[in-house]
């Protein structure tokens, strides 16, 4: 009698361990960080089916009583848009427990990259730019902004 039900038992275990693990979502990254230097911060927002990120603060928004503009843009046309309000990442993906397959933009060079982002247990953001291989990257740790954070415009 104890056959049939080791067999099941058997069967059961198969079954669990053949089936596929199902990937961890990665925890959610909305809402406003701090950039590793301090000088900007960055709202983070689904769009489309991807995640994005854009300019809402910066530390120093004008220079000669002028917004700060996208001077080093590669595209002269796009070389007068303001620097806040400027989406500078999108296309991030979930994948696993991070992030993947996006883009990010850096204004003060006007150079383009890879991303990928992960949060990490100290609650900090890494957001890791690269051409190429990821492992050659650079890592930047962006922390949550506080609520009391004003919003350039």
């Amino acid at each position: 009698m104890r056959r049939p039900l080791m067999l099941s038992a058997l069967a059961a275990l198969s079954l669990l361990v053949a089936a596929p693990a199902a990937e961890a979502a990665p925890e959610d990254i909305s809402g406003v960080w701090v950039t590793d230097d301090g000088q900007g911060a960055v709202e983070i927002a689904p769009c489309g089916g991807a995640v994005c990120g854009r300019i809402v603060w910066l530390k120093t928004p004008t220079m000669d009583g002028q917004p700060l503009r996208d001077a080093r843009n590669p595209d002269t046309s796009a070389r007068n848009r303001p620097i806040c309000g400027l989406r500078v990442f999108g296309d991030l993906q979930a994948k696993g427990n991070r992030y993947e397959g996006g883009w990010i933009y850096d204004p003060e060079t006007g150079s383009r990259y890879r991303l990928s982002a992960e949060l990490r247990k100290n609650g900090r953001l890494a957001m890791i730019g690269f051409v190429g291989l990821e492992a050659l990257g650079e890592t930047m740790e962006w922390t949550r902004a506080p609520g009391s954070l004003g919003r350039c415009s």
